[in-house]
């Protein structure tokens, strides 16, 4: 902002070097505070209507609401037409001062319409650009920009929330057939290790079958033997029977004969 002090202190050494004879005797030897304070002011013009162009460019061609660039453009510009509108004034304060005392400013009258054309000029560019960014047309642009933002942001997490449902769909279809394979393959597992202890089941059946018939053999045989024992006992009882029945009647007749007649 050091234009903005340079355009005050030449306008208060104008107004100063203006008052009294002495002045005039100095104008011809020393640059007029006046055209300091015209130059600096035409050349803060001229860069806030080049300012002013870029800011249409961005205006038409970006949306405003997101375009940072604009957004800095668009204050830095404020600030200027601000800064420049203080400037004007008090260059235009300073020539209604000399007007209001001629008597003791010594400017001719073409000079001091000259001075208050450039003012008008500078008024007028000022209107120019403050009119352009306060329009109804731009206002409707920022305002459309503004509206297509919150739109773009809403169908952005709109988007986002869909894609984080479909992440999480996946996710959870994948976890469930990580989940399918794992009871699968348990599954397969459980049937592998049924299959293993039908088949030792079978062995053990077909071990204890051999073994039935084992014994069942075994127990033939025993029954066999039994009935071969009984036979002989039968044999063996009738023979012993026969020869106690014999000795019990040979006892009777020794018995008989040695009783007296």
């Amino acid at each position: 902002q050091h234009w903005a002090t340079g355009v005050q202190v030449a306008v208060c050494v104008f107004v100063a070097k203006c008052e009294g004879a002495s002045a005039h005797a100095m104008r011809p030897q020393s640059q007029d505070p006046f055209d300091v304070a015209r130059f600096e002011v035409d050349a803060t013009i001229k860069k806030v209507q080049f300012m002013h162009k870029e800011w249409k460019r961005l205006l038409d061609q970006q949306n405003t609401s997101e375009s940072q660039q604009f957004k800095d453009l668009h204050a830095e510009i404020s600030g200027e037409l601000q800064m420049l509108d203080y400037d004007i004034q008090e260059v235009a304060r300073s020539i209604q001062m000399v007007e209001q005392n001629r008597d003791k400013f010594r400017l001719s009258d073409a000079e001091l319409s000259a001075r208050q054309a450039f003012v008008k000029k500078c008024q007028e560019a000022l209107q120019e650009v403050q009119s352009d960014l306060s329009s109804r047309r731009a206002s409707s642009k920022m305002e459309e920009d503004r509206r297509q933002s919150l739109l773009s942001h809403r169908q952005k997490e709109q988007d986002e929330q869909q894609r984080k449902s479909a992440m999480d769909a996946e996710g959870y279809y994948a976890q469930e057939q990580m989940l399918q394979r794992q009871l699968i393959g348990q599954q397969e597992d459980e049937l592998v290790e049924l299959s293993k202890a039908t088949l030792r089941v079978g062995q053990v059946a077909l071990t204890i079958n051999g073994e039935l018939q084992t014994h069942v053999k075994m127990l033939e045989e025993l029954n066999e033997d039994i009935d071969e024992q009984t036979h002989r006992m039968g044999i063996l009882m009738k023979g012993v029977s026969a020869v106690l029945k014999s000795t019990w009647l040979h006892l009777c007749m020794r018995f008989a004969d040695g009783l007296p007649g």
